[in-house]
């Protein structure tokens, strides 16, 4: 038992602090090519999609796969010359809306980029514009401007998943 849990220890240092709630985790899609799509609520939740694809698939494609194959998704936004602005995303029972027309103009979804485990930044182009490659990460956060909240990659989750079956394996 003590080995499990030194490694979901070890495992929840390595993805940073566990400050956000993860409330889903799941794939969509098929190819040879993956990236890591994180939405962060006001209220703390965090969802993670993994999308597998081949060819091009800019950051607005990536937002309508996920409307279209997650489970009561939602997706609203309006369209201009220059680009889709994305106005509401839902998921798992957790929506949020917003033109950011309310003071103090954060009621709006920022967009934010990295690449690989790189650092994120906030995004200087629009999803419409933002090609994705194998490894991309894109998170869109409602209503603050602060970087996207910790959560653990995928990865980690299957090793803290595995930890956990050997603790009860173990115990019977």
């Amino acid at each position: 038992m003590k080995k499990s849990l030194t490694l979901g220890a070890l495992v929840l240092s390595a993805t940073g602090s566990a400050s956000a709630a993860l409330i889903s985790s799941q794939s969509i899609g098929s190819g040879v090519k993956s990236a890591t799509l994180q939405f962060d609520f006001e209220n703390g939740n965090a969802h993670l999609v993994t999308l597998r694809w081949n060819g091009d698939l800019n950051g607005f494609q990536a937002l309508e796969m996920v409307a279209a194959q997650v489970n009561g998704a939602q997706l609203d936004y309006q369209s201009f010359s220059f680009g889709n602005f994305v106005t509401g995303v839902g998921i798992g029972g957790d929506y949020q809306y917003g033109e950011g027309d309310l003071w103090p103009v954060e009621n709006y979804w920022h967009y934010w980029n990295a690449e690989g485990t790189g650092a994120w930044t906030e995004s200087m182009v629009g999803a419409d514009s933002r090609m994705l490659s194998d490894g991309s990460r894109d998170a869109w956060v409602f209503g603050s401007s602060v970087m996207p909240q910790a959560v653990p990659m995928p990865g980690a989750m299957a090793l803290l998943a595995g930890a956990g079956l050997c603790a009860r394996r173990r115990r019977a």
